[in-house]
């Protein structure tokens, strides 16, 4: 989905975020895996004070007040969202909606757990980093484990009369999401990997024991020692390719306006 029409900045930026959580909520496959997680955790969230990062519209806060959360913040920084996260969770008197950075946010009391999906295609390109700066610590963060994976296939497998060998060429050292609409590919090589306090925003990586000409990259969600949510299977993380061009590549994040900037390139 694409805005067209020309906004002010600030309700560009909101608009886009709105957007951004419709195709998550889309998500079938991500949602189911999110509310697995959430069951899985009941005797954790009952009767507890559980948080919700990110809270978008509502829907994993409504879910952990259901599961018998005593109190649950849902705490959003867009406008938009809060507007419809309230509307939500209107009926739920132990849900309290704010609207705040979760990197601003102080609740009234100690969190037990919180429940976030801050994550992006490429792992830290989005939001996930801001759970590195909280001014409060939940004992329990769910999910609390995520890596970046990779693998190469040959070109020959997914060139078609759109995507050539010649529109290949033209992206070479470009990151493109959803450039092929495989699935199932196999991510057996970490590139970067997360948890609370663990953080890696930077890598070399040597790929000469791979075989192919197309570079993808994958995000894997991982609850209890396996991974719940992959790219391939959630459709809202796809994989993300490119042409490759050698055998080792550089990845690195770096703080921007808005999110992370994605420094990628070719060693040799």
């Amino acid at each position: 989905m694409d805005i067209l029409n020309e906004l002010p900045e600030e309700k560009f930026n909101q608009v886009d975020d709105l957007l951004a959580f419709v195709s998550i909520y889309d998500d079938q496959a991500r949602l189911e895996a999110y509310r697995q997680m959430l069951n899985a955790c009941r005797d954790k969230l009952r009767g507890q004070v559980c948080l919700e990062a990110g809270a978008g519209a509502g829907v994993f806060s409504e879910w952990m007040a259901r599961m018998g959360a005593r109190k649950v913040y849902a705490v959003e920084v867009n406008p938009l969202l809060c507007r419809l996260a309230r509307e939500r969770l209107a009926h739920y008197p132990n849900v309290e909606v704010i609207q705040a950075d979760i990197q601003n946010f102080k609740p009234l009391e100690p969190v037990d757990v919180l429940v976030h999906e801050l994550f992006g295609q490429l792992l830290y390109d989005e939001d996930v980093l801001a759970l590195e700066n909280l001014p409060f610590q939940p004992k329990t963060m769910l999910p609390a484990r995520a890596r970046l994976a990779c693998g190469c296939v040959p070109a020959s497998r997914l060139v078609d009369t759109t995507v050539t060998p010649s529109v290949l060429q033209q992206l070479e050292g470009v990151l493109v999401s959803g450039l092929f609409d495989e699935e199932g590919l196999a991510l057996t090589d970490t590139v970067l990997t997360w948890q609370p306090g663990a953080v890696q925003c930077s890598v070399e990586k040597d790929i000469s024991h791979l075989s192919g000409e197309l570079l993808y990259f994958g995000l894997e969600i991982w609850f209890n020692g396996r991974p719940i949510c992959r790219a391939g299977e959630c459709s809202n993380w796809s994989y993300v390719w490119t042409p490759r061009a050698g055998n080792r590549f550089a990845l690195r994040f770096e703080p921007a306006g808005r999110g992370m900037q994605v420094r990628f390139a070719w060693l040799d």
